[in-house]
């Protein structure tokens, strides 16, 4: 008796320990199953980790995972654009600049994305292709909704653009629309701040560069461009 009930102990030992084994090997399988919100969840990681200066290979490899994946993907759901779309912004977040490019350029041949095309733009602006990355920009404008959130972005970049070409008034627009959407980012201001005094706005220039080191105090640009346009002015 005593041995039927060892051998009745050890095969419940068994089965507990092959329900145990199976249990987490299915969630294994959950959690490493390719998907969309995975990969999404992973270019996610990676732009919070690229706002930190000291997590920037950590980020990379965070948007390498998520290309990896979506590529993967794409081999079964060629057309899905949310896919494509996710395609872009790694490859741009990885500085792969040519690539973004290329492969905007294919998904637009057959159909218009206005996230697609936004993407394509900051790359060609990163390529020095300014007037192709401003008929992008402009595309792209005329596509997306009013409450794109990129849309600040956008116009952030079509200012540095004009200002790389020297139309000043147009990068005073652009700057000027990319602070009214999006308030807190202080280089854009200070960039603002530059624009408005080469065109010789020293006090609103003067505001500009205020309004960046209210955002950030201790940015040395612009303690030193508002000290120099406060004394251009006398204010």
């Amino acid at each position: 008796m005593s041995g039927r009930r060892g051998d009745s102990l050890t095969a419940t030992r068994w089965a507990i320990l092959f329900a145990i084994v199976w249990v987490f090997g299915a969630v294994s399988l959950v959690v490493g199953e390719d998907s969309y919100s995975a990969a999404l969840s992973l270019f996610w990681d990676g732009r919070r980790l690229e706002m930190a200066e000291s997590r920037q290979t950590e980020s990379q490899l965070d948007f390498q995972r998520s290309l990896a994946m979506t590529e993967r993907l794409l081999t079964a759901d060629q057309a899905n654009t949310d896919l494509q779309t996710l395609k872009t912004w790694n490859l741009f977040r990885l500085h792969r600049y040519l690539d973004t490019v290329v492969y905007a350029q294919n998904v637009l041949n057959a159909h218009q994305d206005y996230r697609i095309i936004e993407t394509m733009a900051e790359a060609l602006y990163f390529l020095g292709k300014n007037e192709e990355a401003l008929s992008a920009f402009s595309r792209y404008f005329t596509l997306s909704p009013e409450d794109d959130d990129r849309r600040s972005s956008a116009y952030y970049y079509v200012g540095e653009i004009y200002f790389r070409i020297k139309k000043f008034e147009h990068a005073d627009i652009a700057f000027s629309t990319a602070v009214a959407l999006e308030k807190n980012m202080y280089y854009w201001w200070y960039r603002l701040g530059i624009v408005e005094e080469i065109l010789g706005n020293y006090r609103r220039a003067y505001q500009s560069f205020n309004a960046s080191l209210v955002l950030n105090s201790s940015f040395q640009p612009a303690i030193e461009a508002k000290a120099r346009v406060k004394a251009k002015s006398s204010l």
